[in-house]
């Protein structure tokens, strides 16, 4: 399946300040290795629109709007918190990030799939709040507007980003028509310290959030468990119109800012199980860039990831093929809490 990959016009000009994990290098390598590998199956676009103040307002607060866009003129850096600034730049930039966002679910098909791949990044922007290098929360606000304007009845997340989304998560914890999973560090050990197994969403939301918080060093061998036993079941019983998909490379074993421990080829894993989600569905589907911090590796974790999105066939036998390249047992931890994930969500679900 071909993905168009497609970038806002002012991500490299955001910026975070000097030595910031979180900068423009990050979009400027991907970039680069997909204008030298662009064919018949993978192309760029830069996007230079904005999304508007009220498609922005559906999802975040009306204050965190004017904050931001407040730092649009100014000279240096405005602090939000000790990780995430602003330059003359942001506002703009993440409000095409947002158009961006919006477009990859809007015109993702089951035949044509779009990559967002921009900066600011989005899934620790709550909505009252930025934080986490994150401005605007660009997956959010585009299921918040499909779901509003009946684009699509019900949407799936999956956010395999080192760092739980706690804002997709918690915009979306009430709503029984969004479902968000996620596989992220254990919050003891990792920001942004929430994001547990019992935080299974509220009100008529509750049982929608599913949470696989994984061990120091936890592998893509703890990622398959969790697929395997929770991911799959649970999503084949939701049935979604359509899934969204924060890609985040930090959980890859040598990220300045991880404590995960998932190889190149993990991220052919996980590729493999969307890949399948989406053919099992017969759903489209959209990723959206979130963290991934070793810069001199993300070309080849993004190769390692859409190389099975790529594939012509739709082989029942493919994700099993990649997962016996791997060898090893899931931690004790990763067991333990997948056992509690399951008898918190029995009465929710058949697993």
């Amino acid at each position: 399946m071909p993905i168009r990959f497609i970038s806002n016009s002012l991500s490299k000009k955001h910026s975070n300040g000097r030595f910031h994990p979180e900068s423009a290098q990050r979009i400027e390598v991907l970039e680069d290795w997909i204008k030298n590998s662009q064919g018949k199956k993978i192309t760029l676009e830069i996007l230079d629109q904005f999304a508007p103040k009220e498609d922005i307002l559906s999802t975040h607060s009306e204050n965190l709007y004017e904050l931001i866009a407040k730092t649009k003129g100014i000279s240096g850096h405005f602090y939000f918190d000790a990780d995430t600034t602003a330059n003359d730049y942001t506002f703009d930039a993440a409000r095409q990030a947002v158009a961006v966002g919006k477009k990859a679910i809007w015109e993702s098909t089951n035949q044509n799939s779009i990559f967002a791949l921009v900066r600011p990044p989005g899934h620790h922007a709550t909505r009252t709040s930025p934080q986490g290098f994150c401005i605007f929360n660009n997956v959010a606000i585009a299921v918040e507007l499909a779901i509003k304007e009946s684009k699509y009845d019900k949407i799936a997340i999956i956010d395999f980003d080192h760092h739980f989304g706690n804002g997709t998560a918690y915009i979306h914890e009430r709503n029984p028509n969004v479902m968000y999973i996620s596989t992220h560090a254990d919050p003891r050990i990792a920001y942004p310290g929430c994001g547990f197994v019992d935080e299974i969403g509220k009100g008529e939301g509750r049982g929608f959030n599913i949470m696989m918080p994984l061990g120091y060093r936890a592998s893509e061998i703890d990622i398959i468990m969790g697929f395997e036993e929770l991911v799959l079941p649970i999503l084949r019983q939701f049935k979604p119109d359509f899934l969204a998909i924060s890609a985040g490379f930090d959980a890859y074993e040598k990220d300045p800012l991880g404590v995960l421990g998932v190889s190149t080829e993990g991220f052919s894993v996980i590729g493999s199980y969307i890949r399948n989600i989406v053919s099992d569905l017969r759903i489209p589907y959209a990723n959206f860039l979130e963290g991934g911090y070793n810069i001199q590796m993300l070309p080849s974790l993004l190769s390692s990831y859409i190389l099975p999105l790529l594939s012509e066939e739709i082989i029942e036998n493919e994700r099993i093929r990649n997962i016996s390249k791997f060898e090893g047992d899931p931690s004790n931890q990763t067991k333990s809490t997948i056992k509690q994930a399951k008898e918190l969500l029995k009465d929710f679900w058949q697993v």
